[in-house]
């Protein structure tokens, strides 16, 4: 929680017979149906269906010490705990392009034709859950130059000025008002919207008027990019023509969530992130057309074990035939940002957590235990860099007080601890600390130690640690240390470094490998899941990927073209190739279930038909859009 926070957001399932009234400083958001993954879009009132709901809440905050805002808050979830709800917060990538598709087997000529058309996503939704929509580029434009009204149904600015009442923030532009916006001069002038200035990275000070630095920043634009590759179309004729890059489904309608700051790692927020993906499928279910929406974002929080309300939320959303839910692994394999060990009344466990030199953002900490015969079984204690294991925080104290400020020697606050027994991600009852801190500056190393509390039954005890990741500014960062093994060895613990919302079972999850050579990008997350699933469930190129730019369709004062295309690195760009495959499967079968989509990509890719087993870094293996196409053809119309 930061000093000012005016709200805070909390992904909440009601389970059947659950008490669902108004409530003064609580706005519900979307809605979800657990059995039928019905979307129930907000109306302003709580809302009303038989069975269990997944619905998202923003809670109010009234200013205060940060005492008082912490407890009030434990309180309204406490009191609604009790009433049976189960609350995740979640503190929440020939032509120069033809390489790409050739390795996902995408190329026009190698698709299966399909009865109606050519296999372009016709027909079919692509939606993008991320930060930064250049809808001015052509790629996202009709016409055979590429400058036409726009392909994208729906842009819903999660920044932008929200209506006082209004259940959901932000505001939602349709295709009148971005053509409109389009017949400007200027139109991201026009929109009050500048794609390049939309909270997923920061722009360094130091670079603010210098050219080149200001161009780069703008030409980069992470949402942008990923939209490009799903469902990005070339223009036939015009300046675009040769620069544009193709997406895998040039054909299917388009539609945007800019996510707000805070929904991303550290500072992010569980709602923003679900009401994203429930305003894209009520959209695609209101125009009568399947969908698939992807999320190359991510996060740390939870056990990571496929089984949190996120987890269960997509799973739930996804009981809908026509459905699809695309997820890049993450880009954690080398950060060193997990560890998973056991606490024995003999050995306590120690992790040592690095900060580096000219941190600037807070870091956050969280370890997860199971209840010890429904007790909590474990204390933590805290040691300032060089000093005692326990000279921050002593053991047993947050048994005494589940909510403490911690204070420096000057009695500045530097952060905070918290230990629930019902942390904010699931509906089993764990144990679940929570650090966070504030660097000094310095580079340093915290001591967290973990040890079986006085009272606990005498055995071992397992536990999971997560370091929250900052992709918002890379240069403040903190890891475990040693963040990586000795060359030539395995480091103990370091297990799964899967991104939190990687880990659900119907969602498809996506790892990435370099070309030309294919082996597996260095930094894509290692499955499997804290619960043993194989995910992730296949792999798409991530390295070096050429795909839109910011500026595209624009041009400079001289009036030359801005650059149409920028390459990009990450699992954020393998994971929208795929969801541009599964566009190509739902226009061909547009009531296939999600179960389906997922098994098929898994059965076709070029591994599994060479009877290659699941590995944990490229899944069932690379995927094969024109095998993949091929096997759903087989399915019953």
């Amino acid at each position: 929680m930061n000093p000012g926070q005016s709200e805070f957001g909390v992904l909440a399932r009601i389970p059947e017979g659950g008490t669902i009234r108004p409530r003064p400083g609580i706005r519900f958001g979307h809605a979800v149906r657990e059995a039928d993954g019905t979307v129930l879009p907000p109306d302003g009132s709580a809302p009303r269906a038989e069975g269990p709901l997944y619905v998202s809440l923003r809670i109010d905050l009234a200013p205060g010490p940060p005492e008082e805002m912490m407890r009030g808050l434990l309180t309204t979830l406490g009191d609604l705990a009790e009433q049976g709800w189960a609350m995740q917060v979640q503190q929440l990538a020939g032509s120069p392009f033809s390489t790409t598709l050739a390795a996902l087997h995408a190329e026009p000529a190698a698709l299966p034709h399909l009865p109606g058309g050519p296999a372009d996503g016709a027909g079919v939704l692509v939606g993008v859950v991320d930060f930064g929509c250049a809808f001015a580029h052509p790629a996202f434009r009709h016409g055979p130059d590429g400058l036409g009204g726009t392909r994208l149904r729906l842009l819903w600015d999660q920044n932008g000025p929200t209506q006082p009442g209004a259940a959901l923030p932000g505001r939602f532009l349709d295709p009148a008002e971005l053509d409109g916006f389009l017949a400007r001069p200027d139109p991201y002038a026009a929109a009050a919207y500048l794609p390049w200035e939309n909270g997923y990275r920061l722009q360094d000070p130091a670079t603010r008027g210098d050219p080149a630095a200001e161009l780069e920043f703008r030409t980069a634009v992470h949402g942008t990019h990923v939209l490009s590759l799903a469902g990005g179309r070339r223009p036939a004729q015009g300046p675009w023509a040769v620069p544009t890059p193709p997406g895998v489904a040039p054909g299917a309608a388009l539609a945007f969530v800019h996510l707000r700051p805070r929904a991303l790692v550290s500072e992010g927020d569980a709602t923003d992130v679900f009401d994203g993906v429930c305003a894209l499928f009520h959209l695609a279910a209101r125009e009568g057309m399947p969908a698939v929406v992807n999320l190359s974002i991510g996060a740390n929080t939870g056990a990571h074990d496929g089984q949190g309300l996120m987890d269960r939320a997509f799973d739930a959303l996804l009981a809908t035939p026509g459905r699809a839910i695309t997820v890049a692994s993450g880009n954690m394999r080398e950060a060193g940002l997990h560890r998973a060990g056991e606490v024995t009344p003999e050995k306590p466990a120690t992790l040592t957590w690095r900060f580096a030199a000219g941190d600037r953002t807070a870091n956050m900490l969280r370890i997860y235990t199971p209840m010890q015969e429904g007790m909590p079984a474990l204390d933590l204690s805290l040691g300032r860099p060089g000093e005692a294991p326990d000279s921050l925080l002593e053991p047993g104290r947050l048994r005494d007080d589940p909510a403490i400020v911690l204070r420096d020697r000057e009695d500045a606050m530097i952060g905070t601890a918290v230990s629930t027994t019902r942390p904010p991600h699931t509906e089993a009852p764990l144990q679940h600390f929570e650090i966070r801190l504030m660097p000094s500056g310095a580079e340093e190393s915290w001591q967290v130690t973990l040890r079986l509390a006085p009272d606990a039954v005498p055995a071992p005890r397992p536990f999971q640690a997560w370091i929250e990741r900052d992709d918002r500014r890379p240069d403040s960062s903190s890891w475990f240390e040693p963040r990586l093994p000795p060359p030539g060895e395995t480091l103990d613990g370091a297990g799964c470094s899967l991104g939190s919302l990687a880990c659900a079972e119907r969602p498809v999850c996506v790892a990435a490998y370099a070309l030309p050579g294919q082996a597996p990008a260095q930094f894509s997350s290692m499955g499997p899941t804290g619960s043993g699933t194989e995910k992730p469930d296949l792999a798409a190129p991530g390295v070096n990927v050429p795909g839109a730019s910011g500026l595209g369709g624009l041009r400079d004062g001289d009036g030359m073209t801005h650059r149409a295309s920028v390459p990009m690195t990450g699992t954020s760009m393998a994971a929208p190739q795929v969801a541009g495959i599964v566009a190509l499967m739902l226009q061909a079968r547009p009531h296939l279930p999600a179960e389906r989509i997922r098994a098929i990509l898994r059965e076709t890719t070029r591994e599994a038909r060479a009877g290659a087993a699941w590995t944990p870094e490229l899944g069932a293996g690379r995927v094969d859009a024109a095998a993949a196409l091929a096997r759903t053809l087989e399915e019953p119309a």
